[in-house]
This record gives structure tokens, C-alpha cells and sequence, in this order.
């Protein structure tokens, strides 16, 4: 099944989106914090193009790219709360940084000492180190040690950098129409409380394959950082999942493994959380020295299952990887990129949907469509979260075919399907969007040839 994304990457260079394994980007107000929380517990990297000291693209970038499994075996770039002395050693560059937009100081061949040392992270060359530190709270200064593993260069995701957890503070952009991303946070921590229990905001979350989850929730204990641990069976076989929120954000994460958690007698059960296609890829898959994080799929909660199927499936016509009915409803579809996009509809938790619901959810982000971009999809909010993927050619001309004969402008909060010019945009009924398109040209009818790039 050909899809739409390869085709327009091809006759638009440098492509944005990147090539496989994609992104899941959530916008956030809190760019920093997301950075320091990822590279500090996370086999995760700076993002190649997050810009000199992590400002691009019109955002301030919390954005960074997994480890890939022939990569690094150990953390490389050592964080310092305070300048020392160095040393001369070939393999090493140390670096002062001079601030939020601006590169650091680099000192060839010379490496600090262990005094004022913090801890380290993975950096593929010396200006993910130094954009490490400037993300890192009380680091003035790094080593990066060299190796015959690095590499730099280049616009949007790289073959040498694995799935894209993308964090960006565009400013510029408003939130007219709903929450704010503060505030909406604020409805994510009074959802997930103490994660002591499941909650259906843990379905808005990208899950990974990982070997071990032990090393991961030994961190978090020592830290007092909040999780879920439960366990779920694939009809076979008894997984295991780790579910926590990246502090300053909406973004959290689900880490999964087939090795029982130390010391966890007695799990709650879930349902099954990848589909087939990835269990079987991953069941033997075995350990790696890092500890790697494999992308499974990128998921929402949802409101109306039916109606997402109907549109996954009939307008965009991606095919269906995973099905569950009963009290859970989930929906899985393959996004021919390397992981899956699935959907969960819960019961009701009457006491927290009083407060704020998965249709709160939904209403908020098409709320802030609705007061942002209004009758014009040129203009993009700060909504603008979306999965790094494609549509099949086939959904393509049925969606262009749609939309000249639905116009879906002006959005308002009643609207469950729209589009915008920004790297040609889909937005779904759950308000997430999908990035069909590269960095210039869109394929919808009210778009310019024209359109900038987006993070």
C-alpha cells in the first residue's frame, strides 16, 4: 500500500518529518523541564536540529530522538555544576554554555575533572552535549567524549536517530478558545494523582519496547518521580508496563517489558497494549547495553471509537493492526512507519469526568482550533499536536475529494474533522493531527504552495 508522506517527501527537500521511525510531538510551555527529564532518566538524545541552544524553528525545543540499538553502549556527556580544571586528553571536548539561543564554548582536546559533577547523559556530537546543558537546571559546563558512534548535520530527524519525542514552545502561538497549556497540564496531574491506579489520560501516550523496566523504576524511587507499573498478557505470555508523565507537559509515556518488575508481587491488570504485529517483534527480542526504548505505537483516549474507526478507516483507509471490544474499546492502526496509532475508549469514571473528561479533552483542543484558526487554516495554535506519520495515497485523494466538497471552515467546537495548511495538517475527532506533509506545499484546497516549517 503506497503512502502519501513518501510521495511528497520525495519531490520536497529537506522533508521535516524525517524518514522512518517518526515523532509524536505535544506542545509545551515548559520546554527546558521536558529536556532535562528525558536526557536525565531516558536513553534519548537532543534532537539533531533543536537548534543553538535549543532554539529553532521559531520554538524553544524540548524536543529529542530515542537511542537506536548499534549506538552508544554509555552515557557520553558529563554535565558540571561549576567550570573546573582540564586536562588535555584527544578524545574529549569540554564546553562552557552561554545560555538558552546561543552555542557554547567549546575547548578542544580537554576534559574537566570529576569536581562539580553532575550526571551524564547521550549526546551524538558536542552540540547536543552543550544543548544538553543548557536544558540541565545548574549545569555551566560539559565534556563530551568522542567516538567512532558520533554524528551531525542535518534538517529534521536523521537515519542515525531513532523516534522523535518532541517537545516544542512555539510562543508565537496562542491557545484562544480553551485551556492554556498550564492549565491543561494542571487537568492531566489532577486525573493521574498519584499513579497509583490506571486513568484514561494515561491513553493519551507514546509506548515503547524496552528490556528492562527494573533500572527505569529503581530511578524514578530514588527520585520520587510518580508511576503506574501494571501487567497485561498477550493470550501467551504475561507483559509488563510502566506508565509515567514527562514533568511541565501532557506527554507521557509507556515503557513495556516482558521481565517482571523486583519486589512486584501484585500488579493491577490492563488489556492488552501493543498489537500482534509488535509483540511478535519484540517478545525474543532481548536486552541491549543501554537499555534502548523500541517505539510500539503513539496512542489517544477517545470519546466515540466508532466514529475514529470510521474515519481511520474508511476516509483515510489505513488498515486495522489491533482490535479490542468490551468495557475497554481499542482501536489500532498500522501507520506503515514502524509503529502503530491506536485509540482507547474507557467507562466512565463519573468523580473525574465531573472535573474533566476525555470529551473535555477533545472539546478543549477543538475549542482552541476553533478560536485560533478559525476560517483559516493557514493559522496554526498551539494545538497543533500531531503523530509524524503518513496516510495511504488512497486516503489522500478520498480526503481532498472530502474536503473540497465539506469544507470544514469555519472550524468550530462541533467540527470532528478539519485540516491545516501547516505541513498539511489532518486533524482527527479526538483535536490530534496527523503530519502528512514535508516542510513546504500543501496538498488541501485552501492551501498555498508555501508553507513554512513546523516542529
Amino acid at each position: 500500500m503506497k503512502y502519501f508522506s513518501a510521495a511528497l517527501c520525495a519531490s520536497l527537500a529537506p522533508c521535516a518529518f524525517g524518514g522512518p521511525p517518526g515523532k509524536n510531538t505535544i506542545p509545551t510551555s515548559h520546554a527546558m523541564t521536558n529536556l532535562e527529564f528525558m536526557l536525565k532518566y531516558l536513553p534519548v538524545t537532543v534532537a539533531e536540529d533543536n537548534g543553538a541552544g535549543n532554539v529553532n524553528h521559531g520554538a524553544t525545543n524540548g524536543r529529542v530522538q530515542t537511542l537506536l540499538e548499534n549506538s552508544y553502549t554509555e552515557r557520553n556527556c558529563q554535565l558540571y555544576s561549576a567550570d573546573g580544571s582540564t586536562s588535555s586528553s584527544s578524545s574529549y571536548v569540554s564546553m562552557t554554555q552561554n545560555g538558552l539561543g546561543n552555542a557554547c564554548s567549546y575547548k578542544s582536546g580537554k576534559k574537566y575533572g570529576s569536581g562539580n559533577a553532575m550526571h551524564k547523559v547521550f549526546a551524538n556530537n558536542k552540540a547536543q552535549c552543550c544543548n544538553a546543558c543548557v536544558a540541565t537546571d545548574g549545569c555551566t559546563s560539559a565534556t563530551f567524549e568522542t567516538s567512532s558512534k558520533d554524528h551531525s548535520g542535518g534538517m529534521g530527524p536523521q537515519s542515525w536517530e531513532g523516534f522523535g519525542i518532541h517537545q516544542p514552545d512555539v510562543s508565537a502561538r496562542k491557545t484562544t478558545g480553551g485551556l492554556n497549556l498550564d492549565e491543561l497540564e494542571d487537568k492531566y496531574v489532577a486525573r493521574l494523582g498519584d499513579f497509583s491506579g490506571f486513568d484514561s489520560f494515561m491513553d493519551y501516550s507514546a509506548t515503547f519496547y524496552t528490556s528492562d523496566l527494573q533500572p527505569y523504576i529503581e530511578a524514578f524511587n530514588a527520585d520520587g518521580v510518580s508511576h503506574f507499573v501494571g501487567q497485561w498478557s498477550d493470550g501467551s505470555d504475561t507483559w509488563y508496563s510502566l506508565i509515567f508523565k514527562i514533568p511541565g507537559g501532557t506527554y507521557v509515556l509507556e515503557l513495556t517489558s516482558t521481565i517482571k518488575p523486583s519486589g512486584a508481587s501484585s500488579l493491577p491488570m490492563m488489556e492488552q497494549r501493543m498489537s500482534p504485529t509488535y509483540i511478535s517483534k519484540f517478545k525474543n527480542k532481548g536486552s541491549s547495553p543501554a537499555n534502548v526504548m523500541l517505539i510500539a505505537s503513539i496512542n489517544r483516549a477517545s470519546s466515540d471509537i466508532d466514529q475514529i474507526d470510521d474515519v481511520y478507516s474508511n476516509m483515510f483507509m489505513m488498515p486495522t493492526s489491533h482490535t479490542i471490544t468490551g468495557d475497554v474499546s481499542r482501536k489500532c492502526y498500522d501507520t506503515a512507519r514502524g509503529f502503530d496509532v491506536c485509540f482507547t475508549n474507557r467507562a466512565s469514571d463519573s468523580a473525574k469526568d465531573a472535573a474533566f473528561s476525555v470529551k473535555d479533552h477533545e472539546d478543549n483542543m477543538w475549542g482552541v482550533h476553533a478560536g485560533v484558526m478559525g476560517d483559516d487554516p493557514s493559522v496554526s495554535d498551539k494545538y497543533t499536536h500531531h503523530g509524524g506519520f503518513g496516510i495511504p495515497s488512497s486516503g489522500i485523494t478520498y480526503l481532498k475529494s472530502y474536503f473540497t466538497s465539506n469544507d470544514p471552515f469555519p472550524i468550530t467546537q462541533n467540527t470532528w474533522l478539519a485540516y491545516g495548511c501547516f505541513q498539511s495538517y489532518v486533524f482527527d475527532p479526538t483535536g490530534f493531527s496527523i503530519q502528512v506533509g514535508g516542510p513546504r506545499g500543501s496538498i488541501w484546497p485552501k492551501c498555498s504552495s508555501n508553507e513554512a516549517v513546523a516542529v
